[in-house]
């Protein structure tokens, strides 16, 4: 029988962490075959845009165009700008993917409804881009006038997503209410989401650790030549090996955002006990 992971509740850090692994454990197969069904045309996309700029940029290591020519610094521009765009939109997608997934899940007791998960993808999409594009200038604007207040509002903005999709407020309200409902347990907040990057960090380097081999491997075989060009060192295994990287960086993102949305219904349970009422109210009828 399958075990049902209850979001409804309040959880210490600890079981957090240990609930989204579970739920990762439990679901993985469907969940990323969502993922890649509705996400996936942005991935590739941040895939391309990715080697595109690894070719405009080492490529161009050791000859004039790296040194500033015009050319290299429109196509440094253009991958840089479709890698930015691909990103947020990868983004986008990916947390209503999730979120959406989640949704279902607990609408449908542990049940996945494919289409529901599209509908909601397609339904909330432009609301997710404008609000990454959002949150992004405004933790940017925050980081670049001091890293503090950077951190403060990335903490504070975690939930945005998770209040958009589950509780249908606009972007606007969805900021604001995010805002009040971190406030009095940011330090719990930061201190999951710390804990969680670090993990999702740690686990990254295991998919990353066979690009930096090679890249060490190239340097010290080149530095035994006399002459060498340093573009050569970043060939297409290396740029085969960095891709398998960002795309296990972008792909486990998915563990955030599953962290992000138990932080959501811990923080939401501490503050209006939903879960506890409908769990009251679901025995209740059980007795009628």
């Amino acid at each position: 029988m399958k075990n049902i992971i209850n979001f409804k509740k309040q959880r210490e850090l600890g079981d957090i962490l240990t609930d989204t692994f579970a739920f990762i454990r439990s679901e993985w197969k469907t969940l990323f075959g969502m993922i890649f069904k509705l996400a996936g045309p942005a991935l590739v996309i941040v895939l391309i845009a990715y080697i595109y700029y690894m070719q405009t940029t080492l490529g161009s290591m050791g000859t004039a165009g790296f040194l500033g020519s015009s050319g290299f610094t429109f196509s440094f521009v253009v991958a840089l700008l479709v890698l930015f765009i691909a990103g947020v939109v990868y983004n986008s997608l990916l947390y209503g993917t999730v979120i959406g997934y989640i949704k279902s899940y607990i609408k449908n007791d542990g049940e996945i409804n494919k289409e529901e998960i599209s509908t909601e993808v397609k339904k909330s999409f432009s609301g997710l881009l404008g609000m990454s594009i959002l949150v992004g200038l405004m933790v940017g604007f925050g980081l670049v006038l001091c890293v503090i207040p950077g951190i403060y509002l990335a903490v504070a903005l975690s939930t945005v997503y998770c209040i958009y999709i589950f509780e249908g407020k606009d972007v606007t309200d969805s900021i604001n209410y995010s805002f009040k409902l971190v406030k009095e347990n940011w330090w719990m907040t930061f201190a999951t989401l710390l804990v969680m990057g670090i993990l999702y960090y740690l686990v990254l380097i295991i998919f990353q650790i066979p690009q930096y081999i090679y890249f060490f491997i190239n340097a010290f075989t080149s530095a035994q030549m006399s002459s060498v060009d340093p573009a050569d060192m970043f060939d297409w295994v290396y740029v085969a090996l960095s891709s398998i990287g960002i795309i296990a960086q972008y792909l486990l993102l998915t563990i955030m955002v599953i962290c992000t949305v138990f932080v959501y219904f811990n923080l939401n349970e501490k503050k209006h006990f939903t879960g506890t009422m409908e769990t009251i109210d679901s025995l209740g009828d059980k007795r009628e």
